[in-house]
């Protein structure tokens, strides 16, 4: 949670004012010392502090998010999603997972990925009974499935 007072740094101390709580940097709180509780009168240039959004699964708030680095459970992701993403850029230069794959033979993966869009596309013949076109994408995943079954896999002991 951002101090009341100069709305820069994180909180890190709590004072109960006439109209609200409100919460101090601890910068702001050394140099206000003592004067913090006179400070918070009404009128003064503080505003009292937000209640601080928390996931309702859990309870976690994002300040213990900033804390901690851990979200409390899944749910939290969907409550702070709006303050996550832009962290989650500045981490990974990205917010869309494109997954990653093993080092090797970039062949290899594609065969595999032909095959799962042939198999769908499989499905889909028999489901509008193309009879025709089924036996001809069948007869392409057997040559595919045949292909990536001899592939060396480059094993030292020859496994």
């Amino acid at each position: 949670m951002l101090c009341s007072n100069c709305k820069k740094r994180e909180a890190v101390y709590n004072v109960a004012g006439e109209d609200g709580e409100y919460y101090l940097c601890e910068e702001c709180y050394q140099r206000l010392g003592e004067a913090a509780e006179f400070a918070m009168q009404p009128g003064s240039d503080l505003q009292p502090a937000e209640e601080e959004k928390r996931c309702p699964v859990c309870g976690m708030a994002f300040s213990d998010y900033k804390e901690s680095g851990l979200l409390g459970c899944a749910n939290c992701f969907r409550v702070f999603e709006e303050q996550l993403l832009p962290e989650i850029e500045k981490i990974q230069g990205e917010t869309v997972h494109v997954g990653k794959r093993p080092l090797g033979d970039e062949e290899l993966y594609r065969l595999q990925d032909r095959q799962k869009s042939l198999r769908f596309e499989l499905e889909q013949a028999l489901k509008e009974k193309r009879m025709q076109d089924a036996e001809k994408i069948n007869r392409e995943i057997r040559s595919l499935r045949r292909r990536i079954a001899r592939w060396d896999f480059g094993g030292e002991d020859g496994q």
